[in-house]
């Protein structure tokens, strides 16, 4: 599984859950609590089960790792400015596949550059993204996502945003498709309880691409999408999930368990 670079596109199927616990703390000052393994099961692909080894320095994540995979993270103080994700062969050998960058201005992050599919051809990645973010408010931040051509450098815009967070929690997505009627509105919801990445450091700055927050997504909804998924949290110590059980739309299949180990 490829946790963070592409956490936030699993998180848009997560639309209602139900919760269980075997700890009714809902929360904690202690942010030494950090993830250090995630395992991912599909009952009925067994071929993609996973489980993600995540290594630190203090509160800084430092790599994490899967069976077929590598991302290591870079970070100048106590913010993040590089992702490197690398594809791994059946003898260790590293391919780069992923590139993501990170710039910030007055402590808050300005640019994300993504790149992707690297070659002798293309040695800085054939396909690259880009998102200027733009801060109205504490709690509100406008994005412009680009397209980068790889050989000139030539930057079309794609779509834009609006971000509104409540909490340290993002609330609420609206995007606009340039040149389109399209107009998607996602609303979520959250329980009290402690998110499994809340402790690393940087990651409440890298906004809408991580798309965690201090707390676990509830229920979410889309204005494009009229169906619902369901997950329900089993919860350990502190308030953290141990355990998601990700349902598909008829509510009864299992799609996916992921459990976490601190």
């Amino acid at each position: 599984m490829k946790i963070f670079l592409f956490l936030l596109s699993a998180l848009f199927l997560v639309l209602i859950s139900s919760c269980s616990s075997d700890d009714s703390t809902s929360s904690s000052a202690d942010n030494s609590v950090l993830p250090k393994t995630i395992s991912m099961t599909f009952p009925e692909f067994a071929s993609d089960n996973s489980k993600t080894i995540l290594t630190y320095d203090g509160n800084k994540i430092s790599t994490s790792v899967d069976e077929d995979s590598k991302t290591v993270f870079t970070y100048d103080g106590n913010s993040i400015v590089k992702q490197v994700k690398f594809d791994l062969d059946d003898k260790g050998n590293e391919s780069k596949d992923t590139e993501v960058s990170y710039t910030y201005e007055n402590g808050k992050l300005k640019t994300r550059i993504l790149k992707k599919e690297f070659s002798t051809e293309y040695p800085n990645g054939q396909y690259i993204y880009k998102t200027v973010y733009s801060y109205n408010t504490d709690n509100q931040v406008t994005y412009v996502y680009y397209v980068v051509d790889a050989k000139t450098n030539i930057e079309v815009k794609d779509h834009q945003g609006i971000l509104n967070y409540k909490d340290g929690n993002l609330v609420k997505v609206e995007e606009f498709i340039l040149n389109s009627d399209q107009h998607n509105v996602r609303v979520y919801e959250y329980d009290d309880k402690n998110a499994p990445f809340k402790n690393i450091l940087g990651f409440n700055l890298l906004l809408y691409e991580v798309g965690i927050g201090n707390n676990n997504i509830t229920s979410a909804s889309s204005s494009l999408d009229p169906f619902v998924y369901i997950s329900n949290y089993i919860y350990g110590e502190n308030g953290y999930p141990k355990k998601t059980t990700s349902y598909a739309r008829d509510g009864k299949t299992i799609l996916y368990i992921t459990e976490y180990t601190y």
